[in-house]
């Protein structure tokens, strides 16, 4: 009877992700592969982040990095694209219900109670959770240190609102905007906070949430307010969201940092870096470990010394000044060697920038 009820409870959850407009196991079409493409009898699935395909962000980095597994091992690959945070659960147990799958995987931390949830009714089944912390006997969770991936573009805000470069104002005012509120992504804007303040003490930061993470519409809304309220720098941690934080730069002529995949090119005139997370890689090497046999559970934290997270301003027309590429250097030097730990929380915040000042 409880596996009847858990079937039956299953079925009418798939049933509404696919009313909500879910994409139900699609799988990849593999246009372009050559005849003599490797051919694998793993398949692997993934459940999307609800900011879907096409957010040049997370989710076209997870794709890319499951492309790269199924061209050089031959893997299959299924996806499923929810509407919303209640579909993850569905998607999950659609994929789980099959055992078709080597490897289900999962993307953030607001997926991980629906994962918890089905890893728990599955305990054969082997998940992996993307750049979110998780320990449960059959996941792989794969974490990195947001605190340390925003930081030198926190660097690089609170020089450059000081500086004389051309889209700066005198205001000393930058910003810094989430697609959702979760403890993971807000260690990004503590990151981003502290990156500031251990070059600009006296900055003012702004910070907002958007409440979803493809709403470019709103994510530009927010920015013209912070844009309006004097910021000249705004970082975005808010997935499709963001692409609206572009707009608004280049409407009110400020700059932007990008996030995640190299975002520089979208906006190369207005957008001065962005704060890099290696999702495709994450993604690829979880497949890997699948194909040579060394996937592991357990969680797996990585940072900047292990350049899972980073900073990069390549294909951005915007050149930093020299005093500002330098502090960024000599700033990634000392958190690669441990000298300088960047604080996680708002709580730490005060006193670590009363503790930890950049010297010149």
């Amino acid at each position: 009877m409880k596996k009847l009820f858990k079937l039956c409870l299953s079925l009418l959850l798939l049933t509404a992700l696919i009313g909500c407009g879910g994409k139900p196991a699609e799988t990849s079409t593999g246009e372009g592969e050559s005849t003599d493409a490797p051919k694998s009898d793993i398949k692997v699935a993934i459940v999307l982040s609800t900011g879907g395909l096409g957010d040049k962000n997370f989710n076209d980095m997870s794709y890319d990095g499951l492309t790269q597994a199924k061209e050089e091992f031959g893997v299959e690959f299924d996806y499923i694209e929810p509407a919303s945070a209640s579909d993850f659960e569905a998607g999950y147990r659609q994929f789980a219900d099959s055992g078709n799958y080597e490897l289900i995987i999962g993307l953030a931390a607001d997926q991980i109670d629906a994962l918890t949830a089905v890893a728990a009714d599955y305990p054969d089944q082997k998940f992996s959770l993307i750049d979110a912390p998780l320990e449960h006997p059959n996941v792989s969770a794969v974490s990195t240190k947001w605190q340390e991936q925003t930081f030198l573009c926190g660097v690089y805000a609170g020089l450059g609102t000081l500086s004389d470069m051309e889209k700066a104002n005198e205001d000393n005012v930058v910003g810094v905007i989430l697609g959702m509120d979760n403890p993971n992504l807000r260690k990004g804007v503590i990151g981003f906070m502290a990156g500031v303040r251990y070059v600009n003490p006296d900055a003012t930061v702004l910070e907002a949430v958007v409440g979803n993470f493809n709403d470019a519409n709103k994510g530009k809304e927010i920015a013209m307010s912070m844009y309006n309220q004097g910021a000249d720098f705004i970082q975005h941690i808010a997935g499709a969201s963001g692409l609206g934080v572009f707009t608004a730069a280049k409407e009110v002529d400020h700059y932007a940092f990008g996030v995640g995949g190299n975002q520089n090119a979208i906006e190369p005139d207005y957008i001065v870096a962005t704060s890099i997370r290696n999702v495709n890689e994450m993604v690829y090497n979880e497949v890997k470990s699948i194909v040579d046999g060394t996937w592991k559970e357990g969680l797996k934290i990585s940072g900047l010394k292990e350049d899972a997270v980073g900073y990069s301003n390549e294909f951005s027309n915007v050149t930093p000044p020299e005093e500002i590429a330098t502090a960024i250097e000599e700033t990634k030097a000392k958190i690669k060697s441990g000298e300088l730990v960047i604080c996680e929380t708002a709580e730490e915040l005060d006193a670590w920038v009363e503790a930890n000042q950049y010297n010149k």
